[in-house]
């Protein structure tokens, strides 16, 4: 009955001490604040943010698209362009040569300073090889974005014999592209799928 007694003394002494206090009459308002903050339990820590990075859908997709030059194209995805200037005069902002070679597709890019030019069509006499190339049909005159673009079919006497070829100018730059394909149709759904991705740092 002893032990029994001093266990149920123990107990209420351990439940006394960490009872909550409350503040008593005759204490200072000091006091009773730090006697209640000390009483009360302690505020879990509250988890931290830890920023992640998010995917943004507008960035554009990278297959079949060329970045470089402060300019973007778009080629078929199974191609590549590469610079065809010699590597001690490679391309530059402001001027350059880009080509693209599969035995069923050819394409070529030039581009050079606008000279303050509005009228993009002395490209054509750039790009297009007068012992090799002919126009064929009228000239298309389109506007894509911002951009007004003009565009010819072409004969040529290689292996690939169709094409096409367009000319447009974008800020102080003139373009002027060129792809054999096996069809004229053909060169001009490449040209769309180029110039529909087309984008310059103006």
């Amino acid at each position: 009955m002893r032990k029994k007694t001093i266990f149920l003394l123990s107990v209420l002494l351990i439940l006394t001490a960490c009872a909550p206090q409350t503040p008593t009459p005759g204490m200072s308002v000091d006091e009773a604040v730090a006697v209640y903050l000390t009483s009360q339990p302690p505020v879990p820590p509250q988890p931290t943010y830890t920023p992640y990075p998010t995917y943004t859908p507008a960035a554009p997709a990278l297959i079949g698209l060329f970045c470089e030059y402060q300019f973007c194209i778009g080629h078929p995805a199974d191609t590549v362009l590469f610079d065809v200037r010699d590597a001690q005069d490679p391309s530059l902002y402001n001027d350059g040569m880009l080509a693209a070679y599969r035995p069923d597709y050819f394409n070529l890019l030039i581009w050079q300073p606008a000279n303050g030019s509005d009228d993009p069509q002395f490209m054509f006499d750039i790009v297009l090889d007068a012992n090799v190339d002919a126009r064929e049909g009228t000239l298309d005159v389109s506007t894509v974005g911002d951009l007004t673009v003009f565009y010819t079919a072409i004969s040529n006497g290689s292996a690939i014999s169709s094409g096409g070829a367009a000319a447009w100018i974008c800020g102080d730059r003139a373009f002027g592209w060129k792809v054999y394909a096996e069809s004229n149709e053909i060169a001009h759904n490449f040209f769309n799928e180029a110039i529909s991705k087309f984008r310059c740092n103006k």
